[in-house]
């Protein structure tokens, strides 16, 4: 991908949420795209207002997606998720009226444009195909979580380093891998990712409706999340502190991510009998006899391990690099901004994990592909490489991939990135 520097701070051109509150939450994220809406009891979809109450029970993805997005713009939502015509074409009988105002988002999805010809070419490849996890997908989630709890409950019972450690890896994998189960309909398997404390509503939130549609914008929470202590967007401001010292203090985040995301939520808003799913591996080391002080020891050190584990794999996975777009860099055309398109440039796939299953599914890998259409199990996205690169190809797109050691490298290199570049027009 060709890319200038630029010593000119610019912009995308539409605005960041507004956060009312220094906690940077994802209800306070939902809250501030409904705040964008003309009306907070419709959905909109491009320029026109739709009300799905009645839709919202019988919706095939579940109804919390609906719920969820009651109020705000699911524009790109709905054209990452639903791969064929059949939503499209029930759109119209909950059709309200036109809306007034401009979509404060820069994002197209033009008939014959980049995303909308890679998805019926996806669609045709993938015609007859179950798009939903795999009974591969299922196997290793099931597997990784019963030796999570296992190897724990092992760990604390004789004591051993070893055990922790691989139980911690076992989290890790267990939670990169439920992430998957919930960009679909409710299942029982998405809850797996609540061993690790984080919330899976919240994360439908933050990960599949903020990150995966806005990667490296200011709607991505994922990223202002984590400021001001560690800041990825390009910024001629960027303290000293900020740009090198994070590379010391950014691992001590990494180790403490569980726990900050299920305390902080239990402090402000708990979510009932799920927030006991992370206290299942305690509960069973101490009906296995481990004293209740020790199996808390024990249980911590596990979720530090698999905290730090995810932070780096999902931190060095594919967005921060000095030669990815993040918000505040020039992108290719300001006037026309295919969304399939803006995907690329924010996303880098590693070249040693292309297509090997499982790392694929506790790696965050595919990732590029992952983007485009998050409802496709990963054990299909490498048979779909070839029709990204074809559609690269017919509009001018050099899709690259790095290394693993690239991006962990190219991670560090965008915390301290203090210029812009400027993104050549196809």
């Amino acid at each position: 991908m060709d890319f200038q520097e630029d010593q000119s701070r610019s912009f995308i051109n539409w605005r960041g949420p507004k956060w009312e509150s220094p906690f940077r939450t994802s209800a306070a994220w939902l809250k501030s795209r409904r705040g964008e809406n003309e009306d907070e009891k419709l959905w909109r979809v491009h320029d026109k207002l739709y009300d799905l109450s009645k839709f919202t029970a019988v919706h095939p993805g579940g109804e919390q997606w609906l719920t969820l997005t009651k109020g705000t713009d699911i524009t790109e939502a709905f054209e990452s998720h639903h791969l064929t015509d059949t939503a499209r074409n029930l759109l119209p009988k909950y059709y309200v009226r036109d809306a007034k105002t401009a979509r404060n988002s820069p994002f197209t999805f033009k008939e014959d444009g980049f995303y909308d010809k890679l998805k019926r070419k996806v669609m045709t490849a993938m015609k007859g195909a179950k798009r939903g996890p795999t009974a591969q997908s299922k196997m290793f989630a099931d597997c990784y979580t019963f030796l999570y709890l296992v190897l724990g409950t092992l760990s604390a019972a004789y004591s051993s380093l070893l055990l922790a450690v691989c139980s911690g890896v076992c989290l890790c994998c267990t939670t990169v891998i439920a992430h998957n189960f919930f960009h679909q309909r409710n299942n029982f398997r998405m809850y797996y990712f609540a061993f690790s404390g984080f919330s899976v509503k919240a994360w439908r939130i933050s990960h599949g409706l903020s990150h995966h549609l806005f990667p490296n914008s200011r709607q991505d929470l994922e990223i202002t999340m984590f400021e001001p202590f560690l800041q990825w967007t390009p910024h001629p401001d960027k303290t000293w502190i900020t740009r090198f010292v994070s590379w010391i203090y950014s691992p001590i985040v990494y180790c403490f991510l569980f726990h900050s995301q299920w305390i902080s939520r239990l402090i402000i808003s708990p979510e009932g009998m799920i927030e006991l799913i992370p206290l299942t591996l305690p509960g069973a080391m101490v009906f296995f006899g481990v004293p209740i002080t020790s199996a808390l020891m024990w249980w911590n050190v596990i979720t530090i391990i698999g905290s730090f584990c995810f932070s780096v794999v999902g931190i060095n996975a594919a967005h921060h690099h000095p030669e990815l777009l993040h918000d505040g860099d020039e992108p290719r055309d300001r006037q026309e901004m295919d969304w399939g398109i803006y995907q690329i440039d924010a996303v880098r796939d590693r070249v040693e994990i292309q297509g090997v299953f499982p790392l694929v599914i506790i790696l965050f890998g595919d990732h590029t592909l992952h983007h485009l259409f998050p409802t496709i199990d990963h054990f299909h996205l490498y048979g779909l490489y070839p029709i990204l690169e074809e559609t690269c190809k017919e509009f001018g797109i050099e899709f690259r991939m790095g290394t693993i050691w690239d991006l962990i490298r190219g991670q560090f290199r965008q915390l301290s990135r203090n210029y812009t570049i400027t993104f050549r027009k196809r």
